[in-house]
């Protein structure tokens, strides 16, 4: 049964990188008239040619939800992102490497529901829906072990410990083997869900029902929760950004603020009103 179509609009938005370039931003935010959705290209991702696999996948997750018919269910969205990525990466030899993949937050106008796949946030009329996975927990704390063990002894400073990149992290060897996990139909608790051109098991595929919401957050993982308004999102960066750029202390991040830049990460934030 579909919701009937009341009408919404974009209460306040963001897209912006913590990147050098807004080229090299793997975020989408897309609003169309019947869906809205927050994407998140995985900086992990292998390459295809010379694009970041992030950007790749996240561009395919976009076409797939603008191309969706008004009614399409959760499903019909998970299998047509696969298979949209799954055409633009072709061929894929090297099961080794981790495939161009990303993660969404999609709101459906017709359903009353909010379908998510990944670590996005969300949240609905106050109730928060934060993103997170478990192995990303064990790698950003081993992180935060690492640097702060090295700064202790001397061994770095926070001034080079803010240059180095995402992949370059203590957890690099975790992350370029966790795709061993990615999509696994199995109750271990390192498996996690994700678009990735290959079929997303029911169990990674959530659906929070949203008839009758008035309003409507999705946030990417720049974002350090899903915030009830941008600048209480925005706020909450700076406040880590001055006192904790490293990302060690206060929270555990997966990378540091790097020097002269506003975020950490990719940051990407939909507010929504309905009715």
């Amino acid at each position: 049964m579909t919701a009937s179509l009341r009408p919404f609009r974009v209460v306040e938005s963001l897209c912006a990188t913590g990147k050098e370039s807004e080229a090299k931003k793997e975020d989408r935010l897309v609003v169309t008239d019947h869906f809205a959705a927050v994407i998140d290209g995985a900086t992990s991702s292998g390459p295809i040619g010379d694009r970041p696999g992030g950007i790749v996948a996240a561009e395919a997750v976009e076409r797939a939800v603008k191309e969706l018919p008004p009614d399409a269910t959760v499903r019909d969205f998970v299998d047509r992102a696969t298979a949209n990525i799954a055409a633009a990466i072709g061929d894929w030899p090297d099961e080794t490497l981790m495939r161009p993949s990303a993660v969404a937050a999609v709101w459906s106008r017709a359903r009353g529901e909010v379908w998510r796949v990944g670590d996005c946030h969300v949240r609905i009329d106050g109730r928060a829906y934060p993103g997170g996975k478990e192995i990303d927990r064990i790698g950003y704390e081993f992180r935060c072990a690492v640097i702060r063990a090295r700064l202790r002894l001397g061994l770095t400073s926070l001034e080079a410990e803010r240059r180095v990149p995402t992949m370059q992290q203590p957890f690099r060897p975790l992350v370029t083997a966790q795709h061993a996990f990615l999509n696994l139909d199995s109750d271990d608790p390192l498996a996690y869900g994700g678009l990735a051109g290959t079929f997303v098991p029911d169990r990674f595929v959530e659906v929070i029902e949203a008839t009758g919401a008035r309003d409507i957050v999705l946030a990417s993982d720049g974002f350090l929760s899903p915030p009830a308004t941008l600048a209480e999102g925005l706020a909450e960066i700076a406040r880590i950004r001055e006192n904790d750029p490293l990302m060690v202390d206060l929270v555990m991040g997966s990378r540091p603020f790097m020097p002269g830049r506003d975020y950490f990460d990719d940051t990407t934030y939909l507010r929504i009103a309905i009715g």
